[in-house]
């Protein structure tokens, strides 16, 4: 019988997010405000400058765009557009706003259908001379068509046309109804990288300038254009705008007094005239940069077009078919071409997959051609993103496609196109096994004392154990556990010892002697028959006889683990078990997988050495792993230990992926050197500006999920920089750090509690 598994999660139809890459010219920001006008999401669409581009993949990052796409021929655009992870797959000739040739979907939806369905207004399109010194800022201010666009009769259809005259004020109506580029986020809601609210000095012959304030925009900013020499034409529509906005401003405190506050870009003071009519009614604050920080989690672009989803698939298949909720009304698309939308897949839980695979990984562009199917229509992009998958669709589409990958092939993409070796090796790939069969990292099996012991006493026993021993030896070794959530802690040793009878780790035996030369054998219950064959002096008996002869008549069945694991193996195999649940519990919060992946060789030329357990997370600026030397009771970790993870981690740093280092131990302390050792090698990593390692011992592994020494107990606030310092608190005797440099700080040790 096929192994069934499960994926649930929610499903969104967005708009596609899009960056526009070109050489800065006058003429490319009209061209680009006109291609974002004609498509469902427009307004959201950054303007990235190809001759910067670190700082266009920067801001592409951040803004977590779903592709780039080049509006010129110039080659930094197109390097630019092929950037890992950005690339948008046309189909045919056709790009993501050329006009399509025939029914197939080429190019992006269009605001078409929400301009039909959307009853409020009133709708107002714009029109100025070609002679207007304004006309570059009108342009990206309120968005244009093209004179032949089907969308543009539509839109003057449903609102109505307004003439700015040359070198007279603006009615204020312009940019208080829904202008043509105002229409491109109709059916969308959008929650910016943050609150912000102000002006932005604008020089009309600057591209520069101009793509600042549509920048501006996109990210979610309210904003408006301020042109110093056109103050006649601005003024009033200014004291409009600041009396709409001041009281949705956002706020600071300053010694106890609570203001609203606008910010500047663009200009280093704020204009007399606007001085003089704000009046003291808020603060001002100049601001670099139009984007503060960047966009992590979920998609920051949300439309009703959503739904929740549970579907099953055969554990092998390599893909799952996810539904999409009915997207927007295409019944009212301007041509046979539906248009293209993005099919935005949040994968909540993964249940039951095979050991090693996952559906989901972090937010790393690299990762996508790892999870690209190739089988969603039109195929235009597909990414990694968030707990789950971006993937470019048709806007009729039921479905959409996503593929699965392993956790070591997620490890192994770290160090592609470098001299460096992954390997996974045999105990890892069967701890793998042994940790799926005990439930997985989300049962916490390696976290309880009792499960280790029986494991570990059946493991040791040549003969094999009985039950009761075994119940009663779990019963002595339960620690902390059950905790308090346990609906029947008295049965708890029982429980342990069934479940692993359960999970088929536990296999049972039978003792029986032969009736002709005494030889004992213990058999399987699949090989007991009623006439039973003697492994010594091969004479044959019936089975009744050989039960019937057992002394006092007692046939007692005895216990070993399955597929002969050793006792060293168990050893090796818990305490990785247990630190991998923390960590899920941690970092995936219950949603999705967390990738990871135990007994990992990394070799670089000639050097190398192995880690015990490697997991891959989302982190709050960027992707990280973490990589683990993890001991049982009876090895400690050393120096050489902590020096390799060390040397991994300069180099995952050095490629811009985050790493932490991990030292855990089940013992329910550091032994003196080890304290010394990592104490030594928080000071290493700080020299050369790594973080604090997270350093774990049985009193965090060995406890249940709501006991106070359980990590997840430390910090509501929780982030793996603050876990990892709070652990070396605690196992280690940090007790102060004070800043000692530009880059080392001088850490004062206590004696370990």
């Amino acid at each position: 019988m096929a192994k069934i598994a499960r994926l649930t999660g929610a499903s969104l139809i967005r708009p596609v997010r899009l960056g526009i890459a070109f050489k800065p010219t006058l003429e490319n920001v009209a061209l680009a405000a006109s291609w974002a006008t004609k498509s469902w999401g427009g307004l959201y669409f950054p303007l990235l400058d190809s001759s910067q581009n670190t700082r266009s993949l920067s801001i592409a990052e951040g803004l977590d765009l779903d592709a780039i796409w080049p509006l010129d021929d110039h080659p930094d655009s197109k390097a630019l557009a092929r950037s890992t992870g950005f690339f948008w797959r046309s189909f045919g000739d056709s790009g993501p706003f050329d006009v399509p040739e025939d029914a197939l979907p080429s190019s992006l939806l269009s605001p078409d259908w929400a301009l039909s369905e959307d009853g409020s207004g009133p709708f107002i399109y714009p029109q100025w001379t070609d002679g207007d010194p304004l006309r570059d800022l009108f342009g990206v201010w309120f968005g244009t068509y093209e004179n032949s666009s089907p969308l543009k009769s539509h839109f003057q259809r449903k609102g109505t046309s307004h003439r700015l005259e040359l070198n007279e004020r603006i009615p204020s109506g312009v940019v208080n109804f829904r202008t043509p580029v105002a229409a491109t986020k109709l059916g969308v809601s959008y929650s910016g990288t943050d609150i912000r609210t102000g002006l932005v000095n604008i020089d009309v012959e600057d591209p520069q300038s101009l793509m600042l304030y549509w920048n501006l925009r996109a990210t979610g900013a309210n904003v408006f254009p301020w042109v110093s020499s056109r103050v006649h034409r601005l003024f009033h529509l200014f004291c409009d705008w600041f009396a709409s906005n001041l009281a949705s401003a956002p706020v600071r405190v300053s010694q106890g007094v609570q203001r609203s506050y606008m910010s500047l870009w663009g200009m280093a003071e704020l204009p007399e005239i606007i001085n003089r009519h704000t009046d003291g009614r808020c603060d001002w604050r100049v601001e670099d940069s139009f984007l503060r920080g960047g966009w992590n989690g979920p998609s920051p672009l949300s439309t009703p077009f959503n739904r929740t989803f549970s579907v099953q698939f055969d554990a092998s298949d390599a893909k799952a078919a996810i539904p999409l909720p009915p997207g927007p009304p295409i019944r009212y698309a301007s041509s046979n071409n539906v248009g293209i939308v993005a099919a935005h897949v949040s994968i909540y839980t993964e249940s039951h997959f095979r050991p090693g695979v996952v559906a989901t990984a972090p937010n790393l562009r690299a990762y996508s051609r790892l999870l690209d199917t190739m089988a969603n229509y039109p195929g235009s992009f597909e990414r990694v993103v968030h707990e789950g998958r971006a993937v470019s669709v048709a806007a009729d589409a039921h479905e959409v496609e996503i593929g699965f990958t392993t956790s070591i092939r997620l490890l192994e993409k770290l160090f592609e196109a470098s001299s460096w070796k992954v390997k996974h090796t045999e105990g890892g790939r069967l701890a793998s096994r042994v940790i799926e069969m005990l439930g997985g990292v989300e049962q916490y099996s390696g976290n309880q004392p009792a499960i280790r012991r029986v494991l570990d006493d059946a493991a040791k026993s040549v003969a094999g154990r009985k039950i009761p021993a075994l119940i009663q030896a779990a019963n002595n070794h339960k620690g902390e556990w059950p905790g308090r959530v346990n609906r029947d802690p008295q049965n708890y040793a029982k429980n342990v010892v069934y479940g692993l009878l359960y999970r088929k780790l536990l296999q049972p035996f039978l003792e029986i002697k032969c009736p002709h030369c005494a030889t004992r054998s213990t058999v399987r219950p699949e090989g007991l028959v009623s006439e039973m064959e003697c492994e010594i002096c091969s004479d044959r008996f019936p089975l009744g006889l050989a039960l019937g002869i057992a002394p006092g008549g007692k046939n007692e069945w005895i216990y070993r683990l399955t597929g002969n694991l050793s006792a060293d193996r168990i050893a090796e195999i818990m305490p990785v078990a247990a630190t991998t649940s923390v960590l899920a519990d941690l970092l995936s919060r219950g949603k999705g997988s967390l990738p990871h992946a135990y007994g990992i060789v990394l070799e670089e030329k000639g050097w190398k050495c192995e880690v015990d357990v490697a997991v891959l997370a989302d982190g709050e600026e960027r992707p990280f792993v973490i990589l683990g030397e993890v001991k049982s009771y009876r090895d400690s970790i050393d120096e050489n230990d902590l020096n390799n993870l060390i040397k991994v981690q300069d180099f995952l740093n050095s490629k811009g992926v985050g790493c932490f280092v991990l030292a855990a131990t089940l013992r329910e302390e550091f032994s003196e050197e080890e304290v010394a050792d990592l104490r030594h090698a928080c000071e290493v990593l700080d020299s050369s500006g790594g973080s604090l390692p997270i350093v774990l011992t049985g009193k965090q592994l060995s406890v249940p999920r709501l006991h106070p020494e359980y990590p997840a107990s430390w910090d509501s606030r929780f982030s793996i920089p603050n876990f990892a310092r709070e652990s070396c608190e605690r196992n280690l005797g940090l007790s102060d750090v004070r800043q000692a440099g530009h880059i080392s700080w001088d850490a004062t040790w206590d004696q370990v509690r």
